[in-house]
């Protein structure tokens, strides 16, 4: 039995298997795909026992072309997509690459719903099928991995805009209903899942699956996805989820299972290196979200072992792509990029606290786009977004000012020459007791008498001394003394040292 075979499972593993035929995609990337889409379309109304949510986000990791991460995607909208087609059309976005834009997206979708007849309805569903494109923006944000981690989660996302008026207005939304699929290159997956991140359990939120091309179709085939039929089985699913609220348990064998993998997978967490455990923390509640998507499908609300079986072979699979390209870490060395908010600062001070959008945009490059900068802006208290007629003349421009462009006062010490430096310490530091003494107290003076008897006594010791030091017999005939040579260093005497004691 293959892998394919052990995780396909339900009317959703059926209508991937009968689609096959007709796509060149890895059977388990259209698999993974089709469990995103479908999960996001049930969000809200089908849920865990515990009330969280069953959102499964998955990446397709393969190289550029020969990784028919595309082909992959077409064929999952064209296996499972018309059951969901109508929500497909509403509430697919991409290109959301900063926290506020999610925020703001959720909130919009949010809003427009608040007086449909069915009830308000916050579902999202964020397709990337260039993801390393966004990783690339996202890194320079302080709050997109942050506002991800709390939509996974299902907690309360805030985001804090300026109005028209100029006072602060909150964009809130309490319960995000947020799906996610995306599409990177294993090289790139390396390069911009930058371990900082990763440690604080963004990426683990993700399943990743290493995805490949099954298969060369023949050119003969005009539009093979064309021939892949709609699953009926599907729709009357997606109707009974949608009918009314789903609560989904686990059966009592499918649980203990749970409980025993729980267990294996902490223990394994401990033996694992800290840069691959964080990848795959979270593989208990991807079981469990999976296993949920699927029963769901089947119109049940109770979990069996063949489903959990099904949704764990799904995750091995998973974990054993996250050991391929696992996160790399960051060179020793290298400088942290700096956030955008300090950049927008530094920029706005160089042009003396204010710049248009053209003029900020080009001084900071590659590093942010307009819409990053007005999101980040937003988000500061201390940098103002007007709009002005520049000289009164042509249309108004957006204009970005500091609230108090002059930078802080800092004290800066008088310089000092070195010389000059020397002798005013040298003039204000205190002299010796023994100095003071030396010049205080008044020389004596000596009598003539006094200065001939001493000048007598230095002649009379300086015979002796001279013979010494050349070995010559003094005058007087006798030999000099003889000095005795030093006694050694006892241990009585050395250990009367403190100092020796601490060596």
């Amino acid at each position: 039995m293959t892998t394919w075979d052990q995780m396909k499972y339900g009317p959703i593993g059926e209508a991937v298997e009968a689609s096959l035929e007709w796509s060149e995609g890895d059977p388990i990337g259209i698999y993974a795909a089709a469990l995103s889409m479908w999960s996001a379309a049930l969000a809200g109304r089908v849920v865990q026992s515990n009330g969280r949510p069953v959102n499964v986000w998955t990446v397709l990791v393969g190289r550029s072309k020969t990784g028919r991460k595309g082909y992959a995607l077409a064929t999952a909208r064209a296996a499972v997509g018309t059951s969901i087609s109508e929500f497909l059309a509403k509430r697919e976005r991409k290109g959301i690459k900063s926290g506020a834009a999610l925020v703001t997206t959720l909130f919009e979708v949010v809003q427009d719903t608040l007086a449909a007849e069915s009830g308000v309805d916050g579902r999202v569903l964020v397709v990337e099928d260039e993801w390393a494109s966004t990783l690339r923006t996202a890194n320079r944000d302080a709050t997109y991995y942050d506002q991800l981690i709390c939509a996974w989660d299902g907690t309360a996302l805030v985001n804090t805009t300026k109005g028209k008026n100029g006072k602060r207005e909150e964009e809130r939304v309490d319960d995000p209903l947020l799906g996610f699929h995306g599409h990177i290159q294993p090289a790139r997956w390396r390069r911009l899942i930058r371990s900082e991140e990763a440690y604080g359990g963004v990426f683990n939120r993700f399943l990743p699956v290493e995805v490949d091309q099954s298969k060369r179709l023949s050119s003969r085939i005009k539009s093979p996805l064309a021939n892949i039929k709609a699953s009926p089985t599907l729709s009357r699913a997606y109707k009974w989820a949608r009918s009314e609220p789903r609560v989904m348990e686990l059966s009592d064998a499918a649980a203990d299972r749970h409980d025993r993998y729980r267990e294996e997978l902490e223990d394994s967490l401990r033996d694992l290196p800290e840069e691959l455990s964080c990848l795959i923390e979270r593989a208990d509640e991807h079981l469990l979200r999976i296993a949920c998507v699927i029963t769901a499908a089947e119109r049940k609300t109770l979990i069996t072992v063949r489903a959990w079986e099904a949704a764990r072979a799904f995750v091995d699979y998973s974990m054993i792509s996250v050991r391929r390209f696992a996160v790399e870490t960051e060179p020793r060395g290298r400088q942290a990029p700096k956030p955008l908010p300090d950049l927008i600062r530094e920029t706005l001070q160089r042009y003396g606290g204010e710049a248009t959008s053209s003029v900020l945009l080009r001084a900071l490059g590659s590093r942010a786009n307009a819409a990053g900068v007005k999101a980040t802006v937003e988000q500061m208290r201390d940098v103002d977004m007007v709009r002005e007629r520049i000289g009164g003349r042509g249309a108004p421009a957006t204009i970005y000012r500091l609230a108090d462009p002059r930078p802080a006062a800092v004290e800066q010490p008088i310089p000092v020459p070195a010389p000059v430096r020397e002798r005013v310490v040298k003039s204000v530091m205190p002299l010796p007791v023994r100095a003071v003494q030396s010049v205080v107290k008044p020389k004596p003076i000596k009598t003539k008498k006094e200065k001939s008897k001493k000048a007598g006594k230095s002649k009379k010791a300086g015979a002796p001394a001279l013979a010494v030091v050349t070995g010559e017999r003094p005058a007087s005939g006798r030999a000099p003394a003889r000095t005795a040579p030093p006694k050694p260093k006892t241990a009585a005497t050395r250990s009367a040292n403190p100092f020796l004691s601490l060596l």
